[in-house]
């Protein structure tokens, strides 16, 4: 959970029946990644600075913008 942009409650632990279970969304934890992403896309630098600054790995920011629409 990251304060910033999901509140208490909207992710959560499902018990899935395996040892380790599932972590989910709830309606609303998913309406606010939405709105989180649609903001972080208007920011200088977009998603893929986004991603530098959390210190991602640069093959993981790859596989992720090569996903992302393009504008």
């Amino acid at each position: 959970m990251n304060d910033d942009n999901i509140d208490y409650g909207e992710m959560i632990y499902v018990h899935d029946g395996a040892e380790e279970g599932i972590t989910a969304f709830t309606e609303r934890g998913i309406e606010s990644l939405q709105e989180f992403l649609a903001d972080v896309r208007s920011w200088r630098g977009g998603i893929r600075q986004f991603l530098i600054d959390q210190d991602c790995e640069p093959d993981v920011i790859e596989r992720i913008m090569a996903d992302e629409p393009k504008t």
